[in-house]
């Protein structure tokens, strides 16, 4: 079954591509396999869609045939129903903005705006208007006339994406587009490219390696891993509900410990006591899963409480970290280590190494997968 990505409400959006990848192939010569594994995704237009994974699992690889960089070995693309596989890359209603922003430095902020559009026949009057008001909307009003060298590593991104979004092309593609920055403006730039995609309702496809960029951004993430699409859900699935223990380690932090479970119910439905520190639990579980069985039970930090224990105890802490909001524990149990982190703490108080404590479970925060 092919993973399908829902439309948004049409007073949202603006007519844009809606994009198809169909049994995706792209295999290198003496590779041990190939690059990109039998893909295959329907985006509808408007959505901002983040594929994200290891170094290595095919992203930047999918990315590049959707742009027509590369020929896959097998599967299609198509646009607004159309197959644009062997459309050259050129000739693509498409936009990719690269993690290295590939400015000409010999032309200005402005001429760099102005490009795409004046090498576009029939667009050249236009071409000054347009990147007039996309140079305004990315903040670079003032900066028109200075070179690429003389701009700071964001200012070159804002220009990169000006230059793209002045094409107003269906399809708008991002390749680690943030990946050169500093943290705290990697976080500004990613307020940033969401607001500026919900303003022109491009569909969008975002590669990258930075789980926090995929969960800030995205309606909608697709994981890979060795070439193979894993999941596509929204954030709070993936994070919530992952589909196996890979994406459950991948993204976001978790505790995975074995756990013997009773499992009920079927699909959506599936549920699982377990009684992993004495007290029996009910959590949500895979839909895989079922009657007697020796689970992975995946907790999140915030999942579980942790007190100091005054007589018997769960688990011993190994370490302890404090972040300002939050303190972070790891604690050696029967079952495994076991993260857990604490809003707000008060740094007098925090358990050093060492200390005997209790931990408790906040079942929906929980989630059984198959072991």
């Amino acid at each position: 079954m092919v993973p399908h990505i829902p439309q948004p409400d049409a007073a949202d959006i603006q007519t844009n591509g809606h994009l198809r990848l169909r049994n995706l192939v792209k295999a290198y010569p003496n590779s041990s396999g190939p690059a990109v594994d039998d893909v295959s995704l329907t985006i509808d237009h408007g959505r901002l869609v983040t594929i994200l994974g290891p170094s290595g699992c095919g992203k930047t690889t999918t990315l590049r045939v959707i742009a027509g960089l590369e020929e896959p070995t097998g599967g299609s693309v198509l646009l607004d129903g159309k197959d644009i596989t062997q459309v050259p890359a050129s000739k693509r209603p498409m936009a990719i903005v690269f993690q290295n922003y590939a400015l000409f430095p010999h032309l200005t902020v402005f001429e760099n705006i102005e490009y795409g559009l004046r090498t576009k026949k029939g667009r050249g009057a236009m071409a000054k208007d347009a990147a007039a008001v996309a140079a305004a909307s990315m903040n670079l009003a003032g900066f028109e006339d200075r070179m690429p060298g003389q701009l700071s590593g964001g200012q070159q991104q804002r220009v990169a994406l000006a230059r793209a979004m002045v094409l107003r092309p269906k399809v708008m593609l991002l390749d680690e587009p943030l990946s050169n920055l500093d943290a705290k403006l990697r976080e500004q730039m990613r307020h940033e490219i969401k607001d500026l995609q919900r303003k022109l309702g491009t569909t969008t496809v975002y590669v990258t390696h930075d789980q926090a960029e995929a969960m800030s951004l995205s309606d909608t993430i697709v994981i890979m891993n060795r070439g193979r699409i894993v999941q596509v859900a929204p954030p709070a699935d993936i994070y919530l509900r992952p589909a196996n223990a890979f994406v459950a380690d991948f993204i976001g932090r978790a505790s995975l410990v074995s756990v013997q479970a009773t499992v009920q119910g079927s699909g959506t439905r599936t549920t699982a006591r377990i009684r992993p520190f004495g007290e029996e639990l009910t959590v949500a579980a895979h839909p895989s899963v079922s009657g007697q069985h020796q689970g992975v039970l995946m907790l999140r930090p915030e999942a579980v409480f942790v007190s100091e224990s005054t007589s018997s105890s769960d688990g011993i802490v190994i370490s302890s970290m404090y972040f300002g909001g939050a303190a972070e524990y790891r604690v050696d149990t029967a079952i495994g280590v076991v993260l857990v982190s604490v809003p707000r703490p008060d740094p007098g108080t925090l358990l050093p190494a060492g200390t005997r404590v209790n931990l408790s479970i906040t079942a929906p925060l929980a989630y059984l997968l198959p072991g």
